[in-house]
């Protein structure tokens, strides 16, 4: 099953990490697509360039929206974690061979079941029809066929050694069966009536410690001696199927765990009524859409709670518009839309649902942010420096496929020379041909020319500054915003005045 990939149409991973810090600022991690750190992370990280690809995993989405699909993939994948974890439990020498042979009929019975699931669903993705041809092939090959036949004859060979034990003294004498008394039986029928319960029922014992101990080796040595022939086969079988797994189907498990983890995301989100959309991915850009978008992780952070409220926006850009200007007033969800923005764009870039009702995103050849970070105390530079030598980095790479988000950037410094530097950095994304947004209480920046659109965080009225965490596209109105707020508190004019007087 070589080349075999769910995640990459050629087969093998194409382009670059993303940027740790981006992907930081984003605040987007292993959370939203497994529940363990490790799965699926060379994916997550790991954008897409090309629409093509984008489009390839798609179509494994929506196949997976497909219930009975999805659950023959949950399924492979449980059973290959419990393949894993009895080769896990094999990891001490003496048991190695045994918990191998045990991990063997796990993988057989996986894989047998996985195939015929597949081949009586309805699959569309050229990714998963092909898995079905390729698994297909491999299970009606020799390799698979001889695996499953030696398991099996090694197996019930095991399953027909019986020895005995006897206690002499201190000695214990291990022994071929010969049809001596069980004891055990005689034991266990003598003490039946003190078991709670239906004393007819078996009784299941769960060994909490799966090693085996010191007098437990013993006896193993000691039933090994009593049949060698035996125990040399299943050294031999281990041996000879040491790498029982096939490449492809471990890959695939591990590729769709990207998938799956991604999609139970999904359905617990839709479960409160938030919807995700396949968007429309242009290679350049052709306008960009999105209508009741909302920050991933910040929903994800209140899915527990029922009465949390998540605020929906949409975004537009057309003809010459590519950057978006956000002011307006403090803790107004500015910094929640710019990071809503990212992550659309990072998101359309792994080949993932979107979330949002309708979208329209160009593929992004990297999407750069500049959020507001600590200072670092070895830069003598101070916080400005800091902030000067990431611009200069994100204008080295910005180019007119890129999502440039900036949040609050120059802030550290005077009013003045933020504009300054605000207005020179809009100016170079803009000759770029980049679509970025840029959240700052700059309005001039607002206003640089038709590739600048204004938005601006809401509240309920002029008399009312509750905030909406609505972004409106319409001109920047701080004057009006301070208005209300000097209303509010009684710091007009004409209060103040009437106060003194």
């Amino acid at each position: 099953m070589r080349g075999m990939s769910t995640l990459w149409p050629g087969g093998e991973p194409v382009g670059e990490p993303a940027s740790a810090s981006s992907v930081a600022d984003l605040r987007i991690d292993h959370r939203i697509f497994a529940a363990d750190p490790e799965d699926g992370q060379a994916v997550w990280l790991r954008p897409v360039r090309d629409v093509a690809t984008v489009r390839f995993r798609h179509e494994v989405f929506r196949d997976l929206q497909d219930e009975p699909v999805r659950m023959a993939f949950e399924a492979f994948g449980a059973g290959m974690r419990s393949v894993r974890k009895h080769l896990a439990q094999g990891r001490r020498l003496e048991q190695r061979d045994r918990w191998q042979l045990d991990a063997e009929e796990v993988y057989c019975r996986t894989v047998a079941e996985f195939g015929e699931a597949l081949r009586a669903l309805p699959i569309r993705a050229h990714a998963l029809r092909r898995l079905r041809e390729r698994l297909t092939e491999y299970l009606e090959g020799e390799w698979f066929t001889n695996l499953v036949r030696e398991r099996a004859e090694v197996h019930a060979a095991l399953d027909r050694v019986r020895y005995s034990v006897q206690l002499n003294g201190r000695k214990v004498v291990v022994d071929r069966y010969r049809g001596q008394a069980d004891y055990s039986e005689t034991i266990a029928a003598a003490f039946a009536r003190f078991r709670p319960g239906d004393a007819e029922k078996p009784v299941v014992v769960v060994d909490p410690w799966p090693d085996m101990n010191e007098v437990e080796e013993q006896l193993i040595a000691a039933v090994t001696e009593q049949f060698p022939e035996v125990f040399e086969r299943l050294a031999r079988h281990a041996e000879q199927f040491r790498e029982f797994i096939d490449p492809m189907l471990a890959r695939v498990d591990a590729e769709m765990r990207f998938y799956l983890g991604y999609s139970r995301f999904v359905r617990g989100l839709g479960e409160r009524g938030l919807t995700f959309c396949f968007p429309e991915v242009t290679e350049r850009f052709e306008g960009i859409v999105a209508e009741g978008a909302f920050d991933v992780m910040l929903a994800r952070a209140r899915h527990g709670d029922p009465a949390a409220v998540v605020v929906r926006n949409d975004i537009r850009l057309d003809g010459p518009e590519r950057l978006i200007v956000v002011t307006g007033p403090n803790q107004g969800g500015k910094s929640t839309f710019a990071r809503m923005v990212g992550q659309l764009a990072y998101l359309t870039a792994l080949g993932c649902p979107v979330p949002g009702t309708r979208a329209r995103m160009m593929l992004p050849d990297r999407v750069l942010t500049h959020f507001v970070h600590e200072d670092d105390i070895a830069e003598p530079g101070g916080a400005l420096a800091q902030e000067l030598a990431r611009m200069r980095d994100i204008l080295g790479a910005v180019t007119e496929r890129s999502v440039v988000i900036l949040n609050e950037s120059f802030s550290t410094t005077t009013a003045a020379d933020a504009v300054s530097i605000g207005g020179e950095v809009v100016r170079r994304i803009v000759e770029r041909g980049a679509m970025g947004v840029y959240v700052t209480f700059l309005e001039e920046l607002a206003e640089v020319g038709p590739e600048v659109v204004s938005m601006v965080a809401g509240v309920e009225s002029d008399a009312d500054t509750t905030r909406t965490f609505r972004i409106e596209r319409r001109p920047p109105d701080g004057l009006a915003y301070a208005t209300a707020v000097a209303q509010r508190h009684g710091l007009t004019y004409d209060a103040i005045r009437e106060r003194v007087r």
